[in-house]
């Protein structure tokens, strides 16, 4: 890992500019912030057979390449490969899925597969505000055929994908206002609650954390993770201003690591501002 700390360049691009036509008040085009897109993602399941098109695809190639700097990963776009889908596909759980994001990475790095959560997230709701669909995905796919479309350069590994394209009936979706799209996204999927969320800190200290934590947590709470299990926890220390977030032991999940990084992400744009160290019980720093 090169010196990049999480967050370092976070904040200049907290400003996008998404494919989403203008109707009324509330429209998408007057929300284009990285927590507007945290308010609306979730996961699609369902897609249109559209290809994504070209314009597009090299849009998510720049924020690609920008993120790929700062994580010192390889993130890849793979377009129009229907056969890594289609045993999803033909079963249901997925509907014409053709297009993925290769996670790929370092073998054997646990520090890798976090920032690759942290980052491959922050191209996911790069892609929310142009429009487009995604979905992380460790079975629903073939994880072979993935891999023989990906560049994978000596010691790295295919460690996740992300499916992504237009969504099922994209027009009409996207002709919904910011105000519809988040109730829809509040109507996806149950959370966690905040206590839970907070479970290391007792009902006093979270009535007297700061707001940028409670946003944080908040932002959190919306975070995609596998099986949707929600493993971390978060807690604030009153003594030093910091935060810290933790993997729940008494949580299940084969993909701790990297829910760890895409929680991490969450938290950090809904507080606003602030820096993560790396790792299970990192500090975030607000600032």
């Amino acid at each position: 890992m090169t010196g990049h700390r999480p967050g370092d360049g976070i904040n200049r691009w907290r400003n996008a500019s998404p494919a989403v036509p203008a109707r009324d008040n509330g429209s998408m085009a007057e929300h284009t912030q990285l927590i507007d897109a945290i308010n609306i993602r979730t996961s699609i399941r369902s897609y249109d057979p559209d290809p994504i098109d070209d314009d597009t695809a090299r849009q998510l190639d720049m924020t690609i390449d920008a993120v790929n700097m700062l994580a010192d990963a390889h993130i890849q776009l793979v377009r129009d490969q229907p056969a890594v889908f289609a045993d999803a596909n033909a079963s249901g759980h997925l509907n014409n899925a053709a297009n993925y994001l290769a996670v790929v990475g370092p073998k054997d790095d646990d520090g890798a597969r976090e920032r690759a959560g942290f980052y491959t997230e922050r191209v996911v709701l790069a892609a929310t505000l142009r429009g487009l669909g995604t979905c992380w995905v460790g079975g629903s796919w073939d994880r072979s055929k993935a891999a023989r479309h990906c560049r994978l350069s000596a010691g790295e590994e295919l460690y996740l994908g992300v499916v992504i394209g237009y969504p099922e009936r994209h027009f009409d979706r996207m002709a919904k206002s910011y105000t519809e799209l988040a109730a829809m996204r509040d109507a996806h999927r149950e959370s966690k609650t905040y206590e839970q969320f907070t479970a290391p800190m007792g009902d006093e200290a979270r009535a007297a954390a700061p707001d940028w934590f409670k946003a944080g947590v908040q932002a959190a709470m919306k975070a995609p993770s596998a099986m949707n299990r929600q493993p971390i926890v978060f807690s604030y220390n009153p003594d030093d201003d910091t935060a810290a977030a933790m993997i729940d032991p008494n949580v299940e999940s084969g993909q701790a690591l990297n829910d760890l990084g895409i929680a991490k992400l969450h938290f950090q744009i809904g507080a606003g501002s602030g820096t993560w160290a790396w790792g299970d019980g990192g500090l975030f720093i607000h600032r």
